[in-house]
């Protein structure tokens, strides 16, 4: 809950002029009834002058209409303005506020590989009850293997809405956004993400509202300042500065595709740059070189992390995904571009993101000291050496990071809008972020931004007509706006497709299965398994809130997202062997390894394939066999 007051909880708004209330000024000429003029001319009386016509008796009554009729619309807008600003009477929204604070607040900062997540995790063991909670299922998963290894079984459970491992255990690992309100002890884990503009707000949540006896905060220590103000209602607080445990050296010399060794991390920041980089590291190791990104089904990357932990895998090329927290048993990390895109625009690695990532390298216990460096002769990618280093020192914690200066962000409640019905939420939503500011500003907190919500919603009430109005109340659009299905485009047509078979199953309309669970694919590329995995994904985020459309549930979704985590783990090692070399196929010139022929060569025949190559990942699949071939089989099929 963000805003505590019980005026609001209650619906109630502060006073306002009605935006769609006809505004009271004079009518236009065209409208109004015309008085009857005569048009003859008439003369003085003898001895006076005829009144000169100055230009302002000259303009046209509609201009003075339109006139008054902005000045009006202006006051109007005025007087909105000043209701959103007003307060009633004891009702302006206030920070959370919760019943009882924690006894005890332990901060952990500290660099990468210093210790920090394992002492919280001891002490959740010898506490035997809490929550674990991080923001991605892969570090989820890791501290529940580890603590039920050294716990009798049943004591500790996996929630990762994916995947549920006795979720009602003491102990229970999840990721940020299934962490229960309360608990006995909190560890929560890569804590400075409470800054990330998208995910921040769950951090938030959990930090000032979050009823536990003990809280054990992990963060780097750049983001203690922004942290500390968020548990200030708290009994003690302790800080525990932790230091690396390993060496971590800097390569002053790139280092060339065929002298990179075994336990080496190779990053890129996209989807086509990994496998460019991987197909020129397969030709030195053909078959030992493994690709690690987020499009990718947690259950191949789970497999693609074991196998390069048990060295099945010389080299994995990654995105900058293994820099949040996953452990894997590197010597090296190199950096094959130092460019990322951030959603915005393509800019430099922050020291901060660098360090994150270059701090996998030398795991305390996994392997000894590590080193980072960069890699070179990659066609289209040049790294920073320098930025590296900058990197290195950061993870070292010989200099302090930058870390973005970002305020936590709040996001509402339905029950913080005060909005009675449907067609009510994007105002309510726009009031709510205008009271917010008012309520928050010099605070140690933001209100986060809530067009995305609105957007939402404005997309959703079109449909609530004829018969989907009668389901669509307040409750269920609010639940299909904050289903956790990505609004950025293309996926916003995939977002409100199931929000509509969503309402049709409500009102007792068919719903066709494929449109909500689309078939494994019979043959194709890893994209082609990766875009039906993600459907997986959706339809199992959408199956969670409401069971049964289509005749569906979350093991159907299940059952697809495996079967398309198995065929790409199958073609992996295809594709990555027929990405691009980085020659032009015409005339030899050195290009980016993400495309076939180089610019003079492609223009006659038109462009050449885009980045990426021109074969598809891994290239086009026979038929596999089994129950891939057709549609998926009944549920009793599947044993």
């Amino acid at each position: 809950m963000i805003l505590a007051s019980p005026v609001l909880l209650r619906g109630q708004a502060a006073p306002r002029a009605d935006s769609r209330t006809p505004i009271r000024g004079p009518l236009l000429p065209e409208t109004a009834p015309q008085p009857s003029v005569s048009r003859r001319r008439v003369r003085p009386p003898a001895g006076q002058r005829a009144p000169v016509r100055t230009t302002a008796d000259r303009t046209d009554p509609r201009d003075t209409a339109r006139d008054e009729a902005r000045e009006a619309a202006r006051l109007a807008a005025r007087e909105e303005r000043r209701a959103q600003q007003a307060w009633v009477e004891d009702a302006a929204p206030e920070l959370p506020v919760r019943e009882t604070p924690p006894r005890s607040v332990v901060f952990h900062l500290g660099p990468t590989n210093s210790g920090k997540t394992y002492e919280s995790l001891q002490a959740l063991a010898a506490t035997g009850s809490g929550v674990y909670a991080a923001p991605l299922r892969q570090l989820a998963q890791e501290a529940y293997l580890k603590l039920a290894a050294q716990l009798p079984p049943g004591a500790v459970g996996l929630s990762t809405g994916e995947e549920e491992v006795d979720p009602f255990a003491p102990i229970v690992c999840c990721t940020v956004e299934k962490a229960p309100m309360r608990g006995e002890l909190l560890v929560l884990d890569e804590s400075h993400w409470v800054a990330d503009p998208d995910r921040g707000h769950h951090w938030a949540r959990l930090l000032l509202t979050g009823e536990y006896r003990e809280m054990h905060v992990i963060s780097a220590a750049e983001a203690h300042p922004t942290l500390a103000p968020l548990v200030a209602d708290a009994g003690q607080v302790d800080v525990v500065h932790h230091r690396r445990l390993s060496r971590l050296d800097v390569l002053h010399a790139p280092v060339r595709a065929r002298s990179v060794r075994p336990q080496t991390l190779v990053v890129a920041f996209s989807r086509k740059a990994v496998y460019a980089v991987a197909a020129e590291l397969d030709r030195h190791r053909p078959g030992r070189v493994g690709v690690l990104y987020g499009a990718l089904p947690p259950a191949t990357r789970r497999e693609v992390i074991d196998r390069f932990s048990t060295g099945e895998l010389d080299v994995l090329v990654t995105t900058d995904v293994i820099g949040h927290g996953i452990n894997v048993p590197a010597t090296t990390v190199l950096f094959a571009e130092t460019m990322k895109y951030d959603g915005t625009r393509m800019r430099p690695l922050r020291s901060w993101e660098a360090a994150q990532i270059a701090g996998r390298a030398g795991r305390y216990g996994l392997t000894g000291h590590g080193t980072a460096g960069v890699l070179a002769g990659v066609a289209g990618l040049s790294p920073s050496l320098a930025l590296v280093s900058a990197g290195a020192e950061v993870a070292r914690g010989d200099r302090p990071s930058d870390l973005p200066d970002r305020l936590p962000r709040l996001r509402p409640e339905l029950e913080d809008l005060g909005a009675v019905e449907a067609a009510e939420l994007p105002e309510a939503l726009v009031r709510w972020q205008a009271w917010a500011r008012a309520a928050t500003r010099g605070q140690s907190v933001t209100p986060d931004d809530v067009s995305e919500l609105v957007l939402r919603v404005e997309a959703l009430l079109p449909l609530l007509r004829g018969p989907l109005g009668a389901v669509g109340d307040l409750q269920t659009v609010w639940r299909l706006v904050s289903l956790p299905i990505d609004y950025d485009p293309p996926r916003r047509t995939r977002w409100l497709v199931l929000a509509r078979a969503a309402l049709r199953h409500a009102a007792g309309l068919p719903v066709r299965p494929e449109l909500v669970l689309p078939d494994v694919p019979v043959d194709g590329g890893v994209e082609d398994f990766e875009q039906a995995a993600a459907a997986a994904r959706d339809a199992q985020a959408l199956l969670r809130q409401f069971p049964g459309v289509a005749d569906l549930d979350g093991d159907d979704a299940a059952w697809v997202e495996e079967e398309c985590a198995e065929a790409i783990s199958e073609l992996l090692p295809h594709a990555i062997a027929l990405s691009g070399s980085g020659t032009c196929s015409s005339c030899g010139t050195s290009i980016a390894p993400w495309v076939s022929t180089c610019r003079p060569c492609s223009a006659p025949r038109g462009r050449g394939p885009g980045r990426g190559g021109g074969q598809r990942d891994g290239g086009r699949r026979g038929s596999r066999s089994g129950a891939r071939q057709g549609r998926r089989p009944s549920r009793s099929g599947r044993g």
